[in-house]
């Protein structure tokens, strides 16, 4: 009973292979180099049960012999030379493919793969000479320890499919002179390969004369499918499904390196045997270059007139001056205030022109007509339901019919609301312009004149000047970086005090609350404190290295600011005999533009001027502009 069981463990690898199966199990292999199927290594019956149950034709050839093992279907592929072939050799087995399978079985102990596509035998399968053609893949089997145990052969049998296309051949030669007169290019190409039959004369004329025929179309044409999609073909040839497409974009490569690109109607039709099986495809088509080279003109023509009344923020318009219709598009309706969707008359948007302008406008316009001028230019203000007016300019060119009389109106609105106020404001900054420029002039002047006036000689009145010119350019970068609307009391300070801080001067100290300053106000206080340190670096504390300045300032409940100039640390000070122009211009010009007090102090100790004026209001926006260190609002 356990030899039994053990034999039928042997036999397990037979299950479910069918007649050859059990023919297997049956035969005789001791008589073989294989030895009894108990002697068989695993690889071996492995390899036998997946031949068993393949769904394909498939022989096992083991071994230098090549002793033959195949399945059911291998079986009914070589007729009467079943069953004599299982066991046998496989130059004994099939001795008219002798050389074939000796050219397998070296290639596969080897270790290499061989593989034929529809190879012409002549095989004795019924007892008589028979012409057939196959498909055959060779791999090599391996065993446990990974050499080569002997080869496996896949045999497809290609030859109603070979006759099929043969028979096909004739019809394509019957159809070549027709083909010949046909207007468009074809192209007819057979085989899964798509080896091309034929192309005509207008084909060779488009994309070139490359002798194809007998040679794979991909192979021919390998540069022009690189640049399109070659993939069209091969899904059309595998499923059997037309392709067709209207003006598709092909670039084709020429000589030289240049590419072309073309525009085709193309079809790409299967080509089917009597079964209706695909044995080719016929490639036929137009090209329409010229006709999408004058559509893309026309659209690339409006494509640019509308980029350029989008960028230009136009809104197009069209009167029908039969209907009274008015056509707007979107950014017309958003320039006159109407919905999207609500349809208009002309009447309806002229209405809207404001009833001063109305009167002008009209009149042009008939002057316009009565000139017989075509482009017309209207410049008139709008005024929308909610009451805002806007500024608008329109060009429009009237279109006349058959009869020479209007037919329609079409042309464009321009908001030029902003650009007015722009305008506006220009002329503003203009005259602002001019009159600072008089008033720093002036200022120029009085400087000029006083310094010359005090200075005891001309290089003094020289230094003196060149450094309140420097001082006063000062002030007016600090303004400048605000737009003269004011500045910050602690960047006045600093700016006037920048010249006198250097690493050999000692510190001048300075602090207080943020202070806003009207630029009036920071000019005048910047001079001031530019007098009173020169002062200091002539006569006062800065003269000397132990000296020291003091800029303190505060504000009191009721916007009362009072700014202290202390100098410590310097020359015993007196009053001064006689008033310079530094002085008068702390004193009286300062006083002045402040609308304050200033007042001197002439203690040994030091110089101590206080400067003393009223704040105007700031609004909340512009005081938490400057107290969060940013530009106020202009």
């Amino acid at each position: 009973m356990a030899q039994s069981g053990a034999h039928v463990d042997e036999m397990a690898f037979l299950r479910g292979g069918g007649a050859m199966g059990r023919m297997i199990a049956d035969h005789d292999w001791s008589s073989t180099s294989l030895g009894p199927l108990s002697a068989w290594p695993t690889s071996l019956k492995t390899t036998t049960s997946l031949v068993l149950n393949s769904s394909l034709p498939m022989a096992l050839l083991v071994g230098k012999d090549g002793v033959v093992i195949y399945n059911d279907l291998h079986a009914q592929l070589i007729g009467k030379r079943h069953p004599t072939a299982l066991g046998a050799r496989a130059s004994e087995a099939w001795p008219e493919t002798a050389s074939l399978s000796e050219q397998a079985i070296k290639a596969a102990l080897a270790g290499e793969r061989l593989s034929f596509r529809d190879l012409e035998l002549t095989i004795y399968r019924r007892g008589e000479p028979e012409q057939v053609w196959v498909n055959l893949d060779c791999s090599p089997v391996m065993d446990e320890d990974g050499r080569a145990l002997g080869v496996l052969i896949i045999t497809v049998e290609s030859t109603e499919r070979v006759r099929a296309e043969r028979r096909a051949k004739g019809e394509v030669t019957r159809l070549r002179n027709m083909f010949e007169q046909a207007p468009g290019f074809i192209c007819l190409m057979m085989g899964p390969d798509l080896v091309v039959e034929y192309v005509n004369e207008t084909h060779k004329r488009l994309f070139g004369d490359h002798h194809a025929e007998g040679r794979p179309y991909l192979e021919v044409f390998s540069d022009f499918a690189a640049e399109g999609r070659p993939e069209v073909l091969s899904v059309a040839y595998a499923t059997g499904e037309s392709y067709l497409t209207r003006a598709e974009p092909v670039r084709v490569p020429r000589p030289g390196g240049r590419i072309d690109e073309l525009f085709l109607d193309l079809v790409v039709a299967p080509v089917k045997d009597h079964a209706g099986r695909v044995i080719g495809l016929c490639v036929e088509g137009f090209d329409v270059t010229p006709q999408v080279r004058a559509q893309q003109e026309a659209e690339e023509t409006e494509r640019r007139l509308s980029a350029a009344v989008s960028i230009a923020r136009l809104g197009a318009f069209e009167w029908n001056l039969e209907t009274g219709e008015a056509t707007l598009d979107a950014r017309a309706r958003e320039i006159y205030g109407f919905g999207p969707d609500e349809p208009l008359t002309i009447p309806e948007v002229v209405q809207r022109i404001d009833l001063e302008d109305l009167p002008r406008v009209a009149s042009e316009a008939r002057d316009a007509e009565r000139r017989g001028q075509v482009r017309r230019e209207f410049d008139y203000r709008i005024r929308l339901p909610d009451g805002a007016i806007r500024d608008v300019v329109a060009v429009s060119d009237t279109v006349v019919g058959p009869d020479g009389q209007p037919r329609r109106v079409i042309g464009v609105f321009d908001d030029v609301t902003e650009r007015r106020r722009a305008e506006k404001r220009q002329r503003l900054l203009i005259n602002e312009l001019n009159h600072r420029v008089k008033n720093t002039l002036a200022t120029v002047q009085s400087i000029a004149a006083q310094t010359l006036h005090s200075a005891p000689d001309l290089a003094t009145a020289r230094e003196a000047f060149e450094a309140r010119l420097i001082a006063l350019a000062a002030a007016h970068d600090l303004l400048t970086a605000e737009s003269w609307h004011g500045a910050r009391l602690t960047d006045v300070v600093a700016s006037a005090m920048a010249p006198f801080e250097t690493t050999q001067r000692p510190q001048i100290s300075r602090g207080g609350p943020p202070v806003w300053l009207t630029a009036r106000r920071a000019l005048a206080l910047s001079m001031a404190l530019h007098e009173l340190a020169t002062n200091a670096v002539k006569y006062g504390a800065l003269s000397r290295l132990a000296g020291h300045v003091t800029i303190l300032w505060s504000v009191s409940a009721e916007d009362q600011l009072t700014l202290c100039w202390d100098e410590q640390g310097g020359p015993p000070v007196k009053a001064p005999e006689r008033t310079g122009f530094g002085s008068r211009l702390v004193q009286r010009s300062l006083a002045h533009e402040l609308d304050g007090t200033v007042a001197f102090t002439f203690a040994p100790a030091g110089v101590r001027c206080a400067i003393s004026f009223q704040l105007q209001p700031l609004s909340a926006t512009t005081e938490a502009a400057m107290l969060h260190g940013l530009n106020p609002p202009h």
